[in-house]
């Protein structure tokens, strides 16, 4: 009896601790974990915030290490008396442009002393590695000059990146100054848009996308190959003009024009092209090509027999929502079909799911003098397995047809089955 109290004792501990994981991690009202790039961003603004109060002269709110930096150096004592140091400087602001995620800069900045007394330095808090040279224990004498050296090397995307470094002096009319690097961190290779539409394709007219891929880096970017997933989907490519690479601010780039053919089947068309760049040739890039294929047939809002359905035009997406399983679902699909002189049938199924039933019917209410009217009937068969396709994972459904033009008619199925 005691080891089944032990048992017993040991199971509704698993279940406890199971429970408090589950609320800790899991539950609603759990605070969610951020992601690498909100740390990323919520680290560069508190070093902002303490860089910040350090120049203030305040105590930092919240420090992330740039106060204990080693390489910080006490403020000189300013000069109270004469002989003074006259600080000068040409340039405080270096604009590099652009440069690459993970690549490493540098620039100097000239300090001079134009006065007649001794001009102590130091560094002071700083947002990227800062060093000082030509100096002999902090000192430039008159007339002499020292450098300082900014090192930075971007982590991120950033199309205004700015860095700074603050130094300390003992002229009275400038106690300090501060440097700054600015510009842009890029991709190597840029992609304007991402995705490619070429709209809506019918027996009179192809679908065309027009978009452009080039470098803001690499003005000698040349298209080593381009792979097309789709024998319907053609790509080609041509250097873009001065005009155009200016607007783009890109050094070398070329405009593309995707073009889908009519040979598609009926309904929403995706595919997938591989373009490779001589930039970066170990990093293709992959793009996707979207089309809508009409024609000769229109789909009306779905009649429910067992269960419910909607149908989404823009989609071509027929959402069955949530039932049971061992009840299933079952709707017609009315549609209006043209250019057909016998009766229009579907010859064949194509679809991932095995149990997926679709037949077609007549439905000469719906009929006109040049629409035949049909009902597809779609029918996910009481019994069959729960499973769980929802919109943002469907079901893709292939219709084979004896329809003149439109052989194949594809569409996506959503359901959730319990």
């Amino acid at each position: 009896m005691r080891s089944v109290r032990v048992v017993l004792g040991a199971v509704a501990a698993v279940v406890v601790l199971s429970g408090s994981i589950w609320l800790g991690r899991y539950a609603p009202w759990a605070p969610k974990q951020q992601t690498a790039r909100e740390l990323a961003i919520v680290r560069r603004q508190r070093t902002y915030t303490e860089f910040d109060d350090l120049r203030k002269g305040r105590e930092p709110r919240e420090s992330v290490g740039v106060a204990a930096d080693p390489l910080i150096d006490p403020r000189p004592p300013l000069a109270d008396k004469p002989p003074f140091p006259k600080l000068v400087i040409e340039e405080r602001v270096y604009r590099f442009g652009t440069m690459e995620v993970g690549e490493e800069k540098t620039h100097k900045f000239r300090i001079e002393n134009r006065g007649e007394g001794p001009l102590l330095i130091g560094r002071g808090p700083t947002q990227c590695k800062c060093t000082i040279s030509r100096l002999a224990q902090g000192t430039v004498p008159p007339g002499g000059f020292a450098e300082a050296e900014l090192r930075w090397k971007p982590l991120d995307f950033e199309e205004s990146f700015a860095k700074t470094a603050l130094i300390y002096t003992n002229d009275p009319e400038a106690p300090e100054i501060d440097f700054a690097v600015v510009g842009r961190v890029v991709p190597k290779v840029q992609v304007l848009p991402l995705s490619w539409n070429a709209g809506e394709i019918t027996e009179d007219h192809d679908g065309t996308a027009v978009a452009k891929i080039g470098s803001p880096l690499d003005a000698n970017l040349k298209i080593a190959t381009v792979e097309s997933a789709d024998r319907n989907l053609k790509i080609t490519y041509k250097p873009l003009g001065k005009p155009e690479l200016k607007r783009a601010g890109w050094s070398a780039g070329y405009e593309f024009t995707a073009t889908v053919g009519k040979g598609i089947p009926w309904g929403r068309f995706r595919s997938k092209a591989r373009i490779r760049t001589t930039s970066d040739p170990d990093h293709p890039i992959d793009v996707e090509v979207s089309a809508v294929r009409s024609g000769d047939i229109r789909f009306l809002p779905p009649v429910s027999i067992v269960g419910g359905g909607t149908w989404s035009s823009t989609k071509t997406l027929l959402n069955l929502g949530v039932f049971q399983h061992e009840q299933g679902s079952k709707v017609a699909l009315p549609a209006l079909v043209a250019a057909m002189k016998g009766n229009f049938q579907v010859l064949g199924v194509e679809s991932a799911v095995s149990f997926l039933k679709i037949s077609v019917e007549p439905d000469p209410k719906i009929g006109s003098n040049d629409r035949q009217g049909v009902r597809i009937v779609v029918e996910v068969p009481p019994g069959s397995p729960p499973l769980t396709r929802p919109v943002w994972a469907p079901v893709r459904v292939t219709l084979k047809t004896n329809h003149p033009t439109l052989s194949e008619i594809g569409f996506d199925l959503a359901f959730v089955s319990r």
